[in-house]
Parts: C-alpha cells; sequence; structure tokens
C-alpha cells in the first residue's frame, strides 16, 4: 500500500505547475507509517521539501497536492497538519489488503525481490583474539553481526559473514607459552606463573588435554629447567622481560614450540566455533591473519605488498630504524608505524594488508562491528584505504557498546568458575541462546547494555521475548480449540467477509502489519536490528490487546473466517521477524 501511495502522490506532484523541476531537485519521497491513529496512516513532509523550488509556502502545495490525491478510492481521508504535513487515511478495504499480501507470500512476506543482481555486503563481526574463550562482551557483537547479515538477506543483498582470526604474533607466543608452563605443573614442577600470561581456568584444561595426548615428551632437560625457574623467580616487570621469556621457551622448545601453539590455537578456535554454533551465529568465512604471511620465491606476502604499495604512493617513511606510515595526511592524529625497529611488521599493518583484501575481493558494501574501545581505530585504517586509492564509502564501522550482566538488581562481575570474565557458554547456561539474542539487539548499539539476566527467564509481559512468542502461541492455540470443536478454517470464505474487520483494534493491528517490510528497510539502511524487536513488542502488544477484549471464536462462520484471517497473517509476521532474529516461534508455552 505504501508504494501504491507513493505512485499517486509522485503522480500529483507532477500536474503541478513546475512539478516537472522536481526531478532535478532529487527529492526522496518519504512517507512515514503513524503508531498514533490521529495522524493517519501515513504522513509525508513532500510539501516542505518542494517549497522552495515552487516557489509557494508548505501549505498551499500540500493543499494542490490533496485536491488530486483524494480521486483515489484507496484513500479515505487526507488532511493537511501545520507547517505542510500530510497525514493519510486509508480505506477499511485497502488496509485488509495487506491480510492477502501476507496469507499470500506468507514465509517471504517482507523479503525484497528484484531482478536486478544482488549488492555483495562483507560483514565481519566479532573476530575476538583466539587466545581465550568468548565472553560476554563478544556476545553483544555476535548477536548483532549475525541479526544484520539476516536483516541484509532479507532485503535482497547477497551476504558474506566473516571472523578474522588473529593467529599471529606475540599475544599467540604467550599463550603458548602460558599453556606450556601449566603443562609443567601438571607434572608438579613447582615453578612460577607470571600475571603477564594468560591465567583463566581454560589454559589449564588446554595443558592437562597437552599432557594427556603427549604425556612428558614437552619436558626439557634440568638444566634448562633451572634456568626456567630463575627467571620466573623474578617478577617480569617491562614488556621485555616476557619477550624474553617468549624467546627463551621457544629455543629450548625449538619445532615444539610451534606444535604447542598450534594446538592451543586450534582447540580455541573449536571451541569459538561450537559456542558460536550454540548461540546461532554461523560465520561462512574464516579468514587467518596468517594466509597473509605465506609467501613463495615468485611472490611477495600481501603484508608486504600493501607496504610496498604505500611507499611507492610516497606515504611512507624511515624514522629511528622504524618505518612509518604518514597517516597524518589521512586527518588522523598521528603517523603510525608499519614495521619495527627489529624488521617485524605492526599489528596495524596487517590490519592495512587484511582490508585492502576486502576491496580486492569486490564488494559493494563492507562492514566491521567492533567494540566501543575501538573507536580511535578507525581513523587510522580509513587513512590506509584513502592511500591504497580504496573507495572507502564503502567501508563502515558499527562500533557496540559495553553490556553489563545484572542478577537479582547488582551488576555480575566475576565468572562462577573462577575466571576474570563470564563467558559466552556460561551465559548460554544461565539463559537460552535466544533470549541472550534478543537481549543483546534490543537496544541500539551505541547505548550501553544491562542485560537483566532474572528478566531474560520471567515468563511475564515484562520479558519481551517471552510476550512475543506467547502471542504466536496463543494465536497456535486458537486454532487448535477450533479443531477440537470440529471447525476448519477457510481462506475463501474470509476474504469475502473481510468488511467483519471494521473495529478500531483491528484497524491499528492491519496498520502494524503493512508496516513491516518498512521496518526491515529501515533496519538494513540504519544498521538498527532492534527496530525489529520494538516492532515485533507493539505487535504482539496490539494483538493481545486485542484477544483479551474480543471473542476470536465466534458463532457467526463469516466473522469468524475473517479473524482467523487476521490471526494467521499475525502468526506469519510474527514467525518471519523472529526468524530474522534467528529466534523460534513456539506453537506452545
Amino acid at each position: 500500500m505504501k508504494e501504491k501511495l507513493k505512485k499517486a502522490l509522485i503522480l500529483a506532484l507532477s500536474k503541478l505547475e513546475g512539478g516537472n523541476e522536481l526531478e532535478k531537485l532529487d527529492l526522496k519521497i518519504e512517507l512515514k507509517a503513524n503508531e498514533e491513529e490521529k495522524f493517519g496512516d501515513y504522513s509525508t513532509n513532500i510539501a516542505m521539501l518542494a517549497t522552495k523550488k515552487l516557489s509557494k509556502t508548505p501549505k498551499e502545495i500540500a493543499e494542490l497536492l490533496v485536491q488530486d490525491l483524494k480521486k483515489n478510492s484507496f484513500i479515505k481521508k487526507i488532511e493537511i497538519a501545520d507547517p505542510g504535513f500530510i497525514n493519510f487515511y486509508l480505506t477499511q478495504e485497502s488496509r485488509s489488503g495487506i491480510l492477502k499480501i501476507i496469507n499470500t507470500q506468507k514465509d517471504f512476506y517482507g523479503f525484497v525481490k528484484s531482478k536486478k543482481p544482488k549488492k555483495k555486503v562483507l560483514i565481519e563481526y566479532v573476530s575476538s583474539n583466539p587466545t581465550g574463550p568468548l565472553h560476554v562482551g563478544h556476545g553483544r557483537g555476535a548477536a548483532y553481526g549475525s541479526v544484520l547479515s539476516n536483516i541484509f538477506k532479507v532485503a535482497g543483498y547477497a551476504v558474506d559473514e566473516e571472523y578474522y582470526v588473529n593467529d599471529r604474533g606475540r599475544q599467540v607466543d604467550v599463550l603458548a607459552v602460558s599453556v606450556w608452563l601449566r603443562y609443567l605443573q601438571d607434572f608438579n614442577l613447582e615453578i612460577a606463573f607470571p600475571k603477564e600470561c594468560y591465567s583463566g581456568e581454560y589454559v589449564k584444561l588446554l595443558a592437562k588435554q597437552l599432557k594427556d595426548n603427549n604425556e612428558d615428551r614437552f619436558i626439557v632437560s634440568k638444566d634448562q629447567n633451572k634456568k626456567l625457574f630463575n627467571i620466573l623467580s623474578n617478577e617480569l616487570k617491562e614488556e621485555k622481560d616476557l619477550d624474553f621469556l617468549v624467546e627463551f621457551v621457544r629455543e629450548r622448545l625449538k619445532e615444539s614450540f610451534e606444535e604447542i601453539k598450534v594446538f592451543s590455537l586450534n582447540s580455541i578456535l573449536e571451541s569459538m566455533r561450537k559456542d558460536l554454533k550454540d548461540f546461532g551465529v554461523k560465520h561462512n568465512l574464516w579468514f587467518k591473519e596468517s594466509s597473509m604471511f605465506n609467501s613463495s620465491k615468485q611472490k611477495t606476502s600481501e603484508i608486504q605488498e600493501v607496504i610496498s604499495v604505500l611507499g611507492k604512493n610516497g606515504f611512507t617513511y624511515q624514522k629511528d630504524g622504524a618505518l612509518w606510515f604518514r597517516s597524518t595526511n589521512f586527518k588522523d592524529e598521528k603517523d603510525r608505524v608499519v614495521i619495527r625497529e627489529n624488521g617485524q611488521t605492526t599489528y596495524f599493518a596487517s590490519d592495512i594488508a587484511y582490508h585492502a583484501n576486502k576491496f580486492q575481493r569486490g564488494y559493494d558494501k563492507i562492514l566491521n562491528v567492533w567494540g566501543a574501545d575501538h573507536h580511535g581505530y578507525l581513523p587510522r585504517v580509513k587513512a590506509a584505504m584513502s592511500a591504497l586509492g580504496q573507495d572507502t564509502s564503502k567501508f563502515e564501522v558499527i562500533f557496540i557498546q559495553f553490556a553489563s550482566l545484572i542478577k537479582g538488581g547488582k551488576k555480575v562481575s566475576m565468572s562462577t568458575r573462577g575466571g576474570k570474565f563470564i563467558s559466552l557458554n556460561e551465559l548460554m547456561e544461565q539463559v537460552t541462546p535466544e533470549a541472550a539474542r534478543f537481549f543483546y539487539i534490543n537496544r541500539k548499539a551505541n547505548q550501553h547494555l544491562d542485560f537483566d539476566l532474572d528478566l531474560a527467564k520471567e515468563e511475564s509481559q515484562d520479558n519481551p521475548l517471552y510476550y512475543i512468542q506467547y502471542a504466536h502461541a496463543r494465536i497456535c492455540s486458537v486454532f487448535k480449540k477450533l479443531q477440537e470443536r470440529s471447525g476448519t478454517y477457510n481462506e475463501a470464505t474470509a476474504l469475502k467477509n473481510i468488511e467483519y474487520l471494521k473495529g478500531d483494534k483491528e484497524a491499528k493491528i492491519q496498520q502494524s502489519l503493512s508496516q513491516f517490510p518498512e521496518v526491515i528497510e529501515r533496519a538494513a539502511e540504519n544498521y538498527e536490528p532492534h527496530l525489529i524487536c520494538y516492532y515485533l513488542r507493539n505487535l504482539a502488544y496490539n494483538f493481545h490487546s486485542y484477544y483479551n477484549s474480543e471473542k476470536i471464536l465466534v458463532e457467526n462462520e463469516k466473522e469468524l473466517q475473517a479473524k482467523l484471517f487476521m490471526l494467521s497473517a499475525i502468526k506469519q509476521v510474527i514467525f518471519n521477524g523472529l526468524k530474522i532474529l534467528g529466534i523460534k516461534s513456539p506453537e506452545s508455552m
């Protein structure tokens, strides 16, 4: 109906004196679906946008448009509100038409269908370092990225979901050292464990697995152990002390060091994949940082290539033995090191190569979902892409604010199993993965989230997910009761008797149902999955209000079928909406 109204508005505009000039203005006709009945079904501000070009007041333009628009039979009434808003009230017949559309399109209602080739979108999200389990903070980014990907797919895009694996560098070396030291402790070797190493319970579990699989194969000689004891007996006060420990262990273990590192990485990555799968998240692409370092005699690595291009473009220079990128040329606050004094590339150099790789893959849109603590990283990445000649308008970052867990009215600060964080797996042991997904995305990404664990488990209207799912289950129960009474649902009869759906509550429901495609469109355009949560809760509220005030299984067969037709449409839209969120629609609760 929205598109039908838009076409009528465009036609009316073209008939105005000077209306053909409006095309040159590139005016975007916006029709807003109204939640408040007093403003009608839809409103537009087009009269105010066109006033300068047509040399008339907004109210004059609105009045001229209304004269033409009121001829359309699907419009019941049009009102003009200061300073020039046009409010449209649709006929009952035109409102009810949405029920036929929903019950015809079913699972595809709200989905964009286009004959044009789909635009390609890459959404990279989570990308937590593989040095420990995913925690509750990663959960919000995971839920957001997953749902946003679903929204883009429904909106007609071809979507790739990618996880960037930081499987190189100092952090991974420290992980290997951490696992090995715990491994030695499992053999009752009394050595100190540096606080600078990874100390979570998961490290002890990895060490135990390493011992079970390899027995004492990674224990070094007594002399080497003595040297190790001496190193660990002193506090690692500076970064170089930790680096010294890493190199000492690497030299003593030789090839075994890489073996332990690969084992630790693969174990953690496997755990991450499992947790994400249990959470309803499945990336179809896993991009390893190490893949950009692989090179042969015939080909330089991707890292070397991008640094070389930056140099050829005049955007690198030598200083203090290091190679710097002229990031300030592109409005970054300071220049950045890409190759250290020791000849090693920085994490930033890897990020440059990674994002260059994204652009080379030919995506129309590249989205990163980052934590709020990465705000300062965006200017330097955009600077590098600009220096490489890439179109940075294709590249955007969505920042996810932090999440706090609330239990018993208090913030949860510690894991129940003695770690420094609450893992995503622990969260899913306390609430269902579906409840976690919903609560994570039920708020704007740029707003801090207080995740109330007690509310997520509550079976009441205060729990928004329960309230929505209960609406779906309630409708299913109506159809079950109909069967128990030997009644049948007949769409043909319903279609002939739509006029029975003429009450205010029924009109409000139909209006709400018609807004679903627009909500999806807005959610995709603005990267706001929470809009679907808000929409579904509002639809559920309208249904529950109707159900509590109206008898559904009435004696009048024609009225009965009309009501069932509307309930079928509500059920379908709730199902479609929850499916986009990655959440099931139960038939009983």
